[in-house]
């Protein structure tokens, strides 16, 4: 018998447990159903309102939100927009247009949820959900612990979603080294390069789709052979639909509304489609996307190995071929004397500094 994945607006179903004396609800964790724990019940709840992200927080004053964030992402949506009539509005009037800002319980306008995410100090958003993180790594073959990272937590930027998204957009471009399609402001949707597309697509899905609730929290992890992007909370549609495309099911609507304004994300439901298509043009191995549970979390791992034909950069610099720990150690053999970086990138064509780094740790 196959029992359908019930909509979120029906969760959490329960049904009453004559041996507990209580209603049990359950979650659907593979091929099977589980009972419900308090964590699985409150992403559920989460879950079932679909403006969740869009209600007043009557906590909170027009104070929580950052000043140079939003000019940030004005300029930006100047960019991406200038024939819009917001362009002219004051920051209230165009924060009130975006979502950001909503009428409270005594008619004052406050911050949204969205709003809260999207343009909020880190201290203020963290007295809110106290676990919300937002992490950013480089981690390719050096000796320490990472190359580069941005973490909201640091204490000397905001901590907001939206400069998040800004700044570890401008790593992922030198990082890939094929830039996307940006004028002097900053980011604009539909790049000329369908990887670029994709990391940038990656990035927006998560950030969008995230569970800002008991558990919050976004990581991008660059390592040497993957793209790794992680969120809390699981699927909103089956793995298999999400793959096909087509079907857009939202977790925080107004955060991916303020988001696509600024061309994060285009909201057509593609997004993981597009990713699947353009891995496969592009590398040897496929993306795979999985889910985990207590707490829920759902993670994309894209393997970055090129296809031969694929490997060199869209400028026509030498192909960088991939070698392995035996190529390195084949070096050694050959000499019968102690090599460095310098002299095994030397000896074999191609090969990045980073890897040659890596091969190296890796035998010694």
């Amino acid at each position: 018998m196959t029992v359908p994945r019930a909509e979120r607006e029906e969760k959490p179903i329960t049904i009453r447990d004559k041996k507990k004396k209580r209603d049990i609800a359950f979650v659907r964790r593979g091929t099977g159903d589980y009972e419900a724990t308090e964590s699985d019940l409150a992403l559920m709840r989460y879950d079932n309102a679909r403006n969740a992200d869009r209600g007043p927080l009557d906590r909170f004053g027009l104070d929580a939100l950052c000043p140079e964030t939003i000019r940030r992402y004005r300029q930006v949506f100047a960019g991406n927009k200038p024939g819009s009539p917001w362009n002219s509005d004051s920051d209230i009037d165009f924060l009130y247009h975006l979502g950001a800002v909503a009428k409270g319980r005594g008619g004052e306008l406050v911050p949204t949820m969205a709003g809260l995410l999207a343009f909020g100090y880190e201290y203020e958003i963290t007295s809110w959900m106290p676990s919300y993180l937002l992490d950013y790594r480089e981690e390719t073959g050096d000796i320490r612990r990472w190359e580069d990272r941005v973490v909201s937590q640091s204490g000397d930027w905001s901590g907001n979603v939206v400069d998040f998204y800004l700044m570890i957009i401008e790593r992922l471009k030198r990082r890939f080294k094929m830039p996307f399609s940006t004028d002097g402001a900053g980011m604009r949707h539909g790049g000329r390069n369908p990887i670029t597309e994709a990391v940038n697509e990656a990035v927006a899905n998560a950030l969008v789709h995230a569970y800002y609730g008991n558990d919050a929290y976004v990581r991008v992890l660059v390592g040497e052979d993957c793209l790794r992007v992680s969120n809390s909370g699981n699927m909103l549609v089956d793995r298999d639909v999400a793959i096909a495309g087509g079907v857009s099911d939202t977790r925080n609507p107004t955060l991916m509304r303020i988001m696509s304004f600024i061309g994060a994300t285009d909201r057509a439901g593609s997004g993981i489609e597009m990713i699947w298509s353009v891995w496969g043009d592009f590398f040897n191995a496929p993306p795979t996307i999985s889910e985990s549970h207590g707490p829920s979390e759902t993670l994309l791992i894209l393997p970055v190995e090129p296809h031969q034909d694929a490997a060199s950069d869209s400028s026509g610099d030498e192909q960088h071929i991939r070698y392995s720990e035996n190529d390195v150690l084949k070096c050694f053999e050959s000499t019968g004397t102690e090599l460095d970086v310098g002299d095994v990138m030397a000896m074999l064509s191609g090969i990045s500094k980073r890897t040659a780094q890596k091969r190296l740790k890796a035998l010694f």
